[in-house]
């Protein structure tokens, strides 16, 4: 069942949500739209092409404190960090909303990450439909769609003078106030994007871990981690600790595949001392190691990687050119 919702409705739902609940939502910072928690309604971005990163800082901060440790007394005391409010993240593009359903693979498979996993509990999620398609964006070669409701509990789509209301799960359906009126007419088209051969491109990808393709491609590579820190389904980590005032924090920072020293062991061996090898690590996860361990391929089309890169390093050109390498062999 949808349903329709007004604009000036839309915002006064949202009002009283905040009231009860932290919003995470789109809004302008600094030249750049960004997800970050709202204090009023008025600072959401309704109008929009995408954000700068995706909300998957929400569920996995850039940094955040995993537990504190104390010694008082003599008794070693563990301080366990938790999640104090309920949450919605609101505006998300389907795109990004699928990069959340990609990362709960990892982080919720047993045993789980008891913070992930409780912010994914304690988290509604708002989707927002795509109205134009963006260069970058092929997130229909990848399995989802600029309509897609598939994991959001509530997609809205922007029609003329509101938005329809898409109530997908009793998350979604728990949150929604009484009176709205239904909506009978069709559902709008949405924008058509260009097509990534995607099709075969785990088997592809198997034939080339020791292609030198990847240190061609990696020379042009500036170890900058922009990639992956825009990108809604990465979420290498590192974790240390930190003295602070009589105790000590645990604490976990994003990080990068890429990054120079990323997989150094405590013995000082490390098995990708190259700029190639740890390129084609970051491809590898996505392309061949995160589909045979969760039958997913771990890209959502954003394009946010290819557009961000400062040297032009895009995953649909991996894509296409793993194609082109594959094809040459089989016609060898």
């Amino acid at each position: 069942m949808n349903l329709f919702i007004s604009k000036d409705d839309l915002i006064r739902w949202l009002e009283l949500l905040l009231r009860e609940r932290i919003i995470i939502a789109p809004i302008r910072v600094q030249g750049q739209t960004m997800f970050q928690p709202i204090s009023k309604v008025e600072e959401i971005m309704f109008d929009f092409d995408n954000t700068a990163l995706s909300s998957k800082g929400w569920f996995l901060p850039p940094t955040e404190t995993l537990f504190s440790v104390r010694r008082d007394d003599g008794q070693i005391k563990l301080m366990p960090a938790t999640v104090e409010r309920d949450a919605i993240i609101f505006g998300i593009r389907p795109c990004d909303a699928r990069g959340i359903a990609l990362m709960d693979g990892p982080f919720l498979q047993v045993p789980s990450d008891t913070l992930y996993q409780e912010r994914r509990n304690r988290t509604t999620i708002i989707g927002l439909a795509c109205r134009q398609a963006q260069p970058e964006c092929f997130c229909t070669s990848m399995g989802s769609a600029p309509d897609d409701p598939s994991h959001v509990d509530i997609l809205l789509t922007e029609v003329k003078d509101g938005y329809i209301v898409q109530v997908v799960t009793e998350k979604g359906k728990a949150l929604l106030p009484k009176g709205w009126a239904k909506y009978k007419r069709k559902m709008p088209t949405p924008p058509q994007l260009k097509t990534v051969p995607t099709k075969g491109i785990v088997s592809a990808i198997r034939e080339f871990f020791n292609d030198p393709y990847w240190e061609r491609l990696a020379d042009r590579c500036l170890h900058c981690n922009i990639c992956a820190y825009v990108c809604p389904t990465c979420y290498c980590f590192d974790v240390r600790d930190y003295p602070d005032k009589g105790k000590v924090e645990r604490v976990r920072s994003w990080e990068s595949c890429q990054s120079p020293g990323f997989s150094l062991t405590a013995g000082g061996y490390d098995p990708r001392t190259t700029k190639g090898e740890r390129l084609r690590q970051r491809f590898y996860h996505k392309l061949l190691y995160f589909p045979e361990r969760f039958q997913e391929v771990a890209c959502v089309g954003c394009g946010r990687c290819g557009k961000a890169c400062p040297v032009n390093i895009d995953i649909r050109e991996v894509i296409s050119d793993l194609h082109q390498l594959a094809e040459a062999k089989s016609g060898s």
